[in-house]
Formats: C-alpha cells, structure tokens, sequence
C-alpha cells in the first residue's frame, strides 16, 4: 500500500508463490523493476537513446548502437568502480554530472595528457579515486608486453 498526495494506492498481486504477501511484494516484484526497467531508463534519460531524429533507418540503427555501446561502456565503468560506493550504482546522469562533464584545461605532450581542474572542484577527490580504480582494473586486464604510459593527473591551477 502507498499513499500519494492523490490518497491511499493499494497494490495487489496474484502469484503462485508461497510466503507473506508483503514479503513476495517487496522480495520480488519491486526488486525485479531493478533488473529491466533501470537501464531503459538510463539509455533513455541518461544517455538520450530515444532522439534517432535521423531520416533513413540506417542511420538511426548506427545512432542505436553508439548509445548502447555508450551504454555497455558505463556498465564496464561500474564494475571497474564497484568497491566505490559513491559511484558503484551511480546513474548515467549522476556519473555525467560529479565526473565526466567537468571543465579542465587539457595539456597534451606525445606521451602524457595532463588534466588541469580546479583546486576547489568538489568532486576532485572523488575523481582521484574513480582513476586509481579503473586504473587498477584495467591494469588486471592488461596482457603481458603492453605498456601504458602513467598518466599526470589533476594538477591544481
């Protein structure tokens, strides 16, 4: 049962399952909305996968699947970030606005790629240890031989 300022909302299930009605309620109707509704709702809010405004369906296909590969980058992203619980289930909105939609000045060398961002960006700290992370994880997927170049990062200006 939920109450909104429209009054009482009452909820009912028909199921087969055993058990108290507001645990198979709780236990698993809501928690199933987690599974298929959460990432329509990010490809769709976070990352604008419904503007295919292109006029031949080729085109909006390839549209289509840069948001889904988009997509499965931020999936990778978060289990790269999952001992992170800021970040861990954060959405695309939210990773958007703490991390990745930042005003820096980028310096360029042929082997660095400085980030220079704001002594006092809130979120700088939170920054340094989303990189130490990915950092990590992707040096665990890293094969033998290939060497990736450190990287200076969050210089203060």
């Amino acid at each position: 049962m939920e109450i909104n300022r429209h009054g009482l909302n009452r909820r009912f299930v028909v199921t087969n399952l055993s058990g108290s009605g507001r645990g198979i309620y709780h236990g698993f109707y809501v928690q199933r909305g987690d599974v298929p509704e959460r990432p329509i709702g990010e490809l769709k809010n976070g990352l604008h996968m419904d503007r295919l405004s292109f006029h031949r369906f080729r085109s909006n296909g390839l549209k289509l699947l840069e948001h889904t590969l988009a997509y499965a980058l931020v999936v990778l992203h978060r289990e790269a970030v999952a001992a992170l619980p800021e970040v861990a289930r954060a959405e695309v909105g939210t990773l958007r606005q703490r991390l990745w939609k930042v005003g820096a000045v980028v310096k360029t060398s042929t082997r660095r790629i400085w980030f220079h961002v704001s002594a006092t960006w809130p979120h700088r700290e939170l920054f340094v240890r989303v990189y130490q992370a990915v950092r990590q994880f992707t040096q665990g997927l890293r094969t033998p031989g290939t060497v990736v170049p450190d990287a200076a990062l969050l210089l203060p200006m």
